[in-house]
């Protein structure tokens, strides 16, 4: 019987960073994950910025999470010798004389004046239109979500720190201090499979509110190397190539690329300005989102050493890497997980009508 810490069940965004955490605090680990391209984190984004711009307000916990990102992704980055994080100003386009209004009157604000400023001429292209003016956010960027969970696996499998299979929840044998699963054996159990959390047995009674997102990349030399946003985000790839995204569905959970979503998105992008492109390239994932937008993280209500860190939703990038670390803390040393992000929200009404229908 091969003994770790941790099995770790899935490595997207969330099994990755927890993997990662748990490296950092020298706690062994297997990763079970079946390795499939086909997953929301490749096709995830992976943009990241403080502001919430439909009323201009300050994400939850951006304050602390983007600085907890940035450094850990960094670290990483030194880890694995790689580069998949690239911090970014973002330029909003206002939509309206009250949207500009809005801002300038947060500017002002001390809350604000670490995250947010009045335009300086960096919009000086003839092909964008900004008939309201602009404004810059700070603490933004983007992580290559793919890059890193590949890389990162890259580097699992030198440490034979993963088994590349479909993992089986009837194989999971509970024991008095732990669990045994297959050949392994472990004090802990940690369950990050993404939108999948739904279809298992030890926490399906868990509400769910999955979103599909597609994107497209297109080919584009009038636009300008800058991160922007007005309805849709254009980020600069490669010369000349841009990301643009992301579509909010919740009636459609396929991961088939859509024409409705490439057109709502070609829509938005000429709303930026005025300028021919090519399509490339277009991808669809699965985001596993919950009602209240917040992380699940935290143990089972009733059988000790299980956890789950899931529940990311458009925001994993900021949300994966302090929520592995507060799950790790919550464990080794019962630091209390954030009351909005913990589990336990739902055990009482939940957990007890699943049990007593």
């Amino acid at each position: 019987m091969f003994k770790v810490d941790f099995i770790i069940f899935g490595q997207g965004l969330a099994g990755t960073s927890l993997a990662h955490s748990l490296d950092f605090k020298n706690k062994s680990y297997i990763i079970i994950d079946n390795c499939s391209l086909g997953t929301s984190s490749f096709a995830a984004a992976g943009i990241y910025h403080p502001i919430s711009f439909k009323r201009l307000l300050l994400s939850w916990k951006s304050n602390l999470l983007i600085p907890f990102a940035e450094n850990f992704y960094k670290k990483i980055e030194l880890n694995l010798n790689s580069k998949f994080l690239k911090p970014h100003n973002l330029f909003r386009i206002f939509s309206s004389i009250e949207e500009q209004n809005n801002w300038l009157s947060k500017v002002a604000d001390p809350i604000y004046k670490n995250y947010i400023s009045e335009s300086n001429k960096e919009l000086n292209n003839n092909s964008i239109k900004f008939p309201y003016d602009y404004g810059k956010v700070s603490s933004a960027g983007r992580l290559d979500v793919s890059k890193y969970i590949l890389e990162s696996r890259a580097y699992f499998l030198k440490n034979k720190s993963i088994r590349i299979e479909n993992f089986e929840f009837q194989s999971i044998k509970r024991l008095s201090n732990g669990f045994n699963y297959k050949d392994i054996s472990c004090n802990h159990l940690v369950f990050c499979e993404g939108q999948n959390y739904v279809k298992n047995p030890f926490f399906n009674y868990l509400p769910s509110k999955p979103s599909k997102g597609e994107t497209i990349v297109i080919e584009c030399d009038q636009f300008p190397e800058l991160l922007i946003n007005k309805g849709c985000f254009v980020y600069p790839l490669l010369k000349n190539n841009f990301l643009v995204g992301a579509t909010y569905k919740h009636n459609d959970l396929s991961h088939k690329n859509t024409k409705e979503a490439r057109e709502e998105l070609i829509s938005k992008l000429l709303n930026i300005g005025d300028f021919k492109f090519k399509i490339i390239q277009q991808k669809a994932g699965v985001r596993p989102t919950t009602y209240d937008r917040r992380p699940i993280v935290g143990n089972h209500p009733e059988i000790n050493n299980m956890h789950i860190l899931n529940g990311l939703g458009s925001k994993g990038v900021m949300f994966a890497p302090y929520f592995s670390d507060q799950l790790i803390a919550n464990i080794y040393e019962g630091e209390q997980i954030d009351s909005e992000a913990n589990v336990r929200r739902y055990s009482k009404k939940h957990f007890q009508e699943l049990k007593n229908p």
